[in-house]
C-alpha cells in the first residue's frame, strides 16, 4: 500500500520529519556555509550538523575558544594526578560537561583542582565548585546576552548571513575571553578583600558552631510579574538597574550589612546585629524619586542560620521570605521576636496575628521611619 501521508500532503510535516530524524534538504547557501566552516577548520560532521541545526555562529565561536581534545578521562586523571571519579564529581558540581575527550584547557583546570585539594577538604572543594559554577555560568550567559544585543542583533538587522554573524561572534568571543579572564581574576581579588572586611566574615571566623545567629532580610520590587507583562525588556532592565543601585547605595557605607545575593527583582541581606539590618531595610522601603513607579517592600527575621556555599539557609530565611510576600508597597514587616530591638528613631507597630504558610501563626511588626 502506498504511503497515504505522502499522497495527501506531498511532504511529511516538520514534526514527523523531526521524529524520523530526517535532515532538511540543504540549500546552495547552506552548502557554501558548510564549505566555509570546513576551510576554517571545523570538522566535517560538526560543520554539517551546525548548518542543519542553525548553530553556525556558535560552533565557530566554540572552535575559536576551545582546544583540540587530546585525552580520555583516564589520561586526564593520570596527568593531573587527580582520581577520575573526583574529576567527574567536581566537573558536575561546576556545571561542566563530561565529554569523551578532554583538551589541554581541561588539563590545566584539573591541575588547578589538584592544588585546591591540597588546601581544602574534598567536600569543601565540591561545595565551592558548585557555587563557582553557578556564578560563572550566570556571568557567561550575561556576557553572551550583551554580545547578542550589541553585536549580533545589529548584524542580523543589517542583513548579515550566518557566516558573517559567525565570524563576528567568534572574533568578539575571542577578544572577550582575553579581557574577561583578567577582569574576573581582578574582580575576584577585590571581592575576596571586601568579604574579608565584612562583619559576616568576622562572625564566621569567631564562632565554633556550624550555625550562627543572623538577621536576614529580603527586599523586592512590588508587582514585578504584572510589570513584566506591561513594560518592554529594556524598561525592565532600567528598573532592575535602579533597584540594584538603590540596594548598593544603602548597604555599601556600612560593612556590617551584607548583600548575600540578588534574585532578579529581589535581594537578600544579612547582618549580625538585627537593629542595623532593620535600619537598612527601613531605608530601602522608604519611597525615593528614582523608584517612584516601582515600590519596594521588605520582610525580616532573625535566628540560627547555616552559611554554605556563600548562601544562607534556615528558619529565619523562610520567615523573612514569607513576611516579604505579606508586606504592602513601601513597607517593612519584621518578625514579632524583633519588636524590642527596633531602633528608637523608628516607629514599630504590631499587626494582627497571621498564619504564614509552612511556619505557623506569627504577629508581624510594621516598621517605618518616624
Amino acid at each position: 500500500m502506498a504511503d497515504s501521508s505522502q499522497d495527501l500532503t506531498g511532504e511529511l510535516p516538520q514534526f514527523v520529519r523531526d521524529v524520523l530524524g530526517r535532515p532538511r534538504p540543504l540549500t546552495d547557501e547552506d552548502r557554501a556555509t558548510e564549505q566555509a566552516l570546513l576551510e576554517l577548520g571545523v570538522p566535517a560532521d560538526q560543520a554539517r550538523a551546525a548548518v542543519a541545526e542553525g548553530r553556525v555562529p556558535l560552533v565557530l565561536a566554540q572552535r575559536v575558544l576551545g582546544d583540540e581534545p587530546r585525552y580520555d578521562l583516564q589520561e586526564l586523571s593520570q596527568r593531573a594526578d587527580v582520581p577520575a571519579e573526583l574529576l567527574q564529581r567536581v566537573r558536575v558540581a561546576s556545571g561542566l560537561p563530561l565529554p569523551d575527550r578532554y583538551s589541554d584547557t581541561d588539563l590545566r583546570w584539573a591541575r588547578h583542582l589538584r592544588a585546591l585539594l591540597q588546601l581544602l577538604p574534598v567536600e569543601a572543594v565540591v561545595r565551592s565548585a558548585r557555587a563557582r559554577g553557578t556564578a560563572l555560568s550566570t556571568v557567561a550567559r550575561s556576557d553572551l546576552g550583551v554580545v547578542r544585543d550589541e553585536v549580533l542583533l545589529p548584524m542580523r538587522q543589517a542583513g548579515a548571513d550566518d557566516l558573517a554573524v559567525a565570524s563576528g561572534l567568534a572574533e568578539t568571543a575571542r577578544r572577550l575571553d582575553e579581557v574577561a579572564r583578567d577582569v574576573l581574576t581582578i574582580t575576584y581579588g577585590l571581592q575576596l578583600e571586601h568579604q574579608l572586611s565584612t562583619e559576616l566574615a568576622a562572625m564566621l571566623t569567631r564562632t565554633e558552631d556550624a550555625e550562627v545567629e543572623l538577621a536576614v532580610g529580603f527586599v523586592d520590587v512590588v508587582g514585578w510579574t504584572s510589570l513584566s507583562s506591561r513594560v518592554d525588556p529594556s524598561g525592565l532592565d532600567d528598573v532592575l538597574d535602579a533597584f540594584e543601585e538603590r540596594v548598593v547605595d544603602v548597604t555599601s557605607p556600612d560593612r556590617q550589612v551584607t548583600v548575600v545575593k540578588y534574585l532578579g527583582d529581589a535581594a537578600m541581606l544579612v547582618a549580625a546585629d538585627p537593629a542595623l539590618l532593620i535600619g537598612a531595610m527601613v531605608e530601602l522601603t522608604t519611597p525615593v524619586p528614582e523608584l517612584e513607579d516601582v515600590p519596594l517592600r521588605g520582610g525580616m527575621a532573625a535566628g540560627a542560620a547555616l552559611v554554605r556555599e556563600g548562601d544562607i539557609y534556615g528558619p529565619p530565611v523562610n520567615r523573612a521570605a514569607r513576611l516579604t510576600d505579606l508586606a504592602r508597597p513601601w513597607s517593612l514587616l519584621i518578625d514579632d521576636d524583633l519588636h524590642d530591638v527596633v531602633p528608637e528613631e523608628l516607629s514599630p507597630r504590631r499587626l494582627r496575628p497571621v498564619r504564614l504558610r509552612g511556619i505557623g501563626v506569627r504577629r508581624p511588626v510594621a516598621v517605618r521611619a518616624r
